[in-house]
């Protein structure tokens, strides 16, 4: 007998969200990030419904590898790059492209001898200090890339850690600023823009766009809801009350007592927790 809570996505809402990606960013390219199983709605389904997108996102090669054999010819993306030589012979074979970020990705690519071209995401640090060449070592990671005779298309990009906040704010100038410093003079597609950027920041949609959480139906920002931005949820989590409780005023609630009642209350138990994802009572 199967529990009760189920996730019920709908793909529908997926392609509506896709549909306001291109209203914001009607001149870019969308790369839609369908990574870790499509945020839990699953990857192939996902896929499907945002199968207009010129390209795929994600983390994984496994996955990205179950995209190419499930026949979708677009362009995929690994965020993370590569780790391994092996794994550069997975995306020679499957037409995979990588993200590059840091000089020992850039030594295996110097070593490996492929048999085709290999389509390349090199990616600056601007200020998010989490992956990428800094503004000093990108001119040389850029030169290494373009004499590698095995290295096809080259695209720039980068990755804006505020552009949530307040529109115009400081941070996506600062980075923006620092991005076409370094790409201003390089005649190569870029890409920048999040979903919080597609939404906010026109100045940073450049060839590639990277919508994550808004195709999921989902605000990135904490000022202005997804209905306010027509963002249709694509999940939807039901479930059952398989058991009532009587409160007296003061008595407390699962671990840690994070709920605690304020009067008498009856209190209704649902069938979901932290193994289905739910997150605890804030």
């Amino acid at each position: 007998m199967s529990r009760p809570i189920q996730a019920l996505i709908d793909l529908s809402a997926l392609e509506h969200n896709l549909s306001v990606v291109r209203h914001y960013a009607p001149r870019s390219r969308v790369m839609a990030v369908v990574k870790a199983d499509a945020y839990g709605h699953g990857l192939l389904r996902a896929a499907d419904a945002l199968k207009r997108a010129e390209g795929f996102a994600m983390l994984e090669i496994d996955a990205a590898v179950r995209l190419r054999e499930a026949g979708y010819r677009q362009t995929i993306l690994l965020l993370e790059g590569f780790f391994s030589m092996a794994e550069l012979a997975w995306i020679e074979q499957y037409h995979l492209s990588t993200v590059v970020h840091h000089h020992e990705q850039l030594a295996m690519l110097s070593a490996y001898r492929a048999h085709g071209r290999l389509d390349v995401f090199l990616k600056l640090n601007t200020g998010m200090n989490r992956l990428g060449f800094t503004p000093e070592q990108f001119h040389a990671a850029l030169e290494t890339l373009k004499v590698n005779s095995f290295v096809g298309q080259i695209t720039l990009m980068t990755h804006l850690a505020r552009a949530d906040e307040s529109a115009g704010n400081e941070s996506v100038a600062a980075q923006l600023q620092c991005f076409n410093a370094v790409a201003e003079a390089r005649n190569l597609p870029r890409s920048l823009a999040n979903s919080a950027a597609i939404l906010r920041c026109p100045d940073t949609h450049a060839d590639w766009v990277r919508p994550g959480i808004m195709l999921y139906g989902a605000s990135p920002f904490a000022d202005r809801t997804a209905k306010e931005l027509d963002l249709h949820p694509a999940m939807t989590i039901s479930s059952k009350i398989i058991a009532v409780q009587q409160l007296k005023s003061g008595d407390g609630v699962g671990y840690g007592h994070m709920f605690r009642a304020d009067r008498p209350m009856r209190i209704g138990i649902v069938a979901g927790g932290y193994a289905d994802g739910y997150p605890p009572y804030r």
